[in-house]
């Protein structure tokens, strides 16, 4: 097994780890370790349509629709039409999104600092770096099939 292969391996199951510590965590509230960004995002960005959520965390809408659809059961989210395109849903946090998100936020915190245990303060900046490179190339790659996807032309995944 190549390299590559193992660092994918690595970054699945740091994303597999990550979601069963905020399922754990977050277990009392119902929540999922899937659903916490989506959550995140909503409070950041109240009114975000449900497809502008999608592209932005990378999944599929039938997916995001699920999620919300759980969300929205459980209290956390309302959708509302858009008053400039009635097809158009807008997604809000409620009261109880707000009341939770500082708990959130610390999840992921804690978590972070679990992952990085016993790294120097120059190890966690190297990491740091390396991982938002990695990131910015994935997103760069992504957008490019995004944009295939979208205008049915050639896009490089290079």
């Amino acid at each position: 097994m190549d390299n590559e292969e193992k660092l994918m391996r690595y970054i699945a199951r740091i994303t597999r780890c990550s979601n069963f510590y905020r399922a754990k965590m977050l277990s009392d509230v119902g929540l999922s370790g899937v659903q916490c960004p989506y959550l995140t995002r909503i409070a950041r960005q109240p009114g975000i349509s449900q497809d502008e959520l999608a592209r932005q965390l990378y999944k599929d809408k039938s997916v995001v629709a699920r999620h919300l659809a759980n969300l929205q059961q459980l209290g956390f989210i309302r959708r509302e039409p858009s008053p400039t395109d009635r097809r158009v849903q807008q997604i809000y946090p409620t009261e109880k999104t707000d009341a939770i998100l500082p708990r959130i936020i610390k999840v992921f915190a804690d978590w972070e600092a679990g992952m990085t245990e016993g790294f120097t303060p120059e190890e966690r900046k190297a990491a740091h770096s390396l991982l938002l490179r990695m990131y910015e190339n994935a997103e760069r790659v992504s957008d490019s099939l995004r944009e295939t996807d979208e205008t049915g032309k050639g896009g490089s995944a290079r």
